[in-house]
């Protein structure tokens, strides 16, 4: 019966302190949400000074990295490989049993031998063509140079040029 008595005694401790009742109850809520505060910060930061997160981290911004770079060279490669097309439309290298020919079309060179530039040095001859095209204010120019190593049978020095239509024939025989 005195326990009982005790715990009524304690009881009525509190009932008779109502504020002492809600600091307890307030300071029991703040350190709560102080522990509470403090176990997820410290996860936080284990898990963000973790090298092993940092290099995950560092690994997915250099993929990404590679990525952006690696699209920009196939948009820039894919512009040059269709220059190099349209170069190797406008000038052709044929050659024959006696002879080679260097073809150059002058239709996208604003249609004019003046436009193609021959230049030769030792055995490399080189092909220099450049146009203008665009209509109106939009005009860009367009330039493309072909160089071509010969072996010792050829003479460059007996190259031969002349107009056909719309063709500029650049011809160089060969020598036995």
């Amino acid at each position: 019966m005195e326990e009982n008595n005790n715990y009524e005694h304690r009881k009525c401790e509190f009932e008779r302190h109502p504020i002492l009742k809600h600091l307890l109850y307030g300071l029991m809520a703040l350190i709560g949400a102080f522990l509470a505060f403090y176990v997820v910060t410290d996860w936080y930061f284990k898990a963000m000074l973790n090298p092993v997160n940092q290099m995950k981290r560092m690994d997915r911004a250099i993929e990404r990295r590679d990525r952006e770079m690696e699209k920009a060279f196939k948009k820039a490669f894919h512009g040059t490989e269709r220059l190099q097309e349209r170069a190797n439309h406008i000038i052709k290298l044929e050659q024959d049993d006696d002879e080679y020919k260097v073809l150059v079309d002058l239709v996208p060179l604003n249609d004019s031998e003046k436009n193609v530039e021959v230049k030769t040095n030792g055995n490399l001859l080189t092909v220099k063509a450049a146009g203008i095209h665009g209509f109106g204010d939009r005009k860009s120019l367009v330039e493309f140079t072909q160089s071509y190593m010969f072996g010792d049978n050829v003479d460059l020095s007996k190259l031969t040029k002349e107009r056909k239509g719309d063709t500029y024939v650049i011809t160089i025989p060969i020598e036995d």
